[in-house]
């Protein structure tokens, strides 16, 4: 149940993959406002096979947005935000923003890794939140979609996954 690295296990063992998990969002989601808001269905549940093993959290999302409009996403053990950015005054911490994208059909794909330390063999659930920064009506912000969603071929969507792997220390 595990994959050892070509050249072996380390000195005093460890180092291999235990267990990988997916989840893959194909349908779209819309949110608007500057509270964080979870992803319908970007989740993923790992169980650590020891409370000594790291897990790599890998979102990978297809974000649109109004044109003109700043947002970013953060990633949650539970409730608790990782791999965010340091706390400084009022500003916003985040694991990655973007805003000021071309035009109102464009879509952009960020992925971003971090390697967690969860201390835990009990079931641990990562998830995505999404934020805008204005409240003005009509500044959605979307996953795997754009802003401007004709019915047409000119017009996509597109995925977003969220992956965990456990790696044994």
């Amino acid at each position: 149940n595990s994959i050892i690295p070509v050249a072996g296990v380390p000195t005093g063992g460890g180092g291999g993959i235990t267990q990988i998990k997916q989840t893959v969002k194909t349908d779209t989601f819309t949110m608007t406002g500057t509270t964080f808001t979870d992803v319908t269905g970007l989740s993923v549940t790992i169980t650590p096979s020891s409370s000594s093993s790291k897990v790599l959290i890998i979102p990978s999302l297809s974000i649109g947005a109004k044109k003109g409009a700043r947002h970013g996403y953060r990633i949650l053990r539970g409730s608790t935000a990782i791999g965010v950015g340091d706390s400084s005054g009022s500003r916003t911490q985040y694991t990655q923003q973007a805003g000021n994208l071309n035009s109102d059909t464009a879509v952009y794909s960020n992925t971003f890794l971090f390697l967690d330390s969860p201390a835990t063999t009990s079931a641990t659930t990562y998830k995505v939140q999404l934020r805008s920064e204005t409240d003005v009506s009509g500044y959605e912000v979307y996953i795997n979609r754009s802003d401007d969603d004709q019915d047409n071929a000119s017009y996509g969507r597109s995925a977003s996954t969220i992956t965990a792997i456990e790696v044994s220390a």
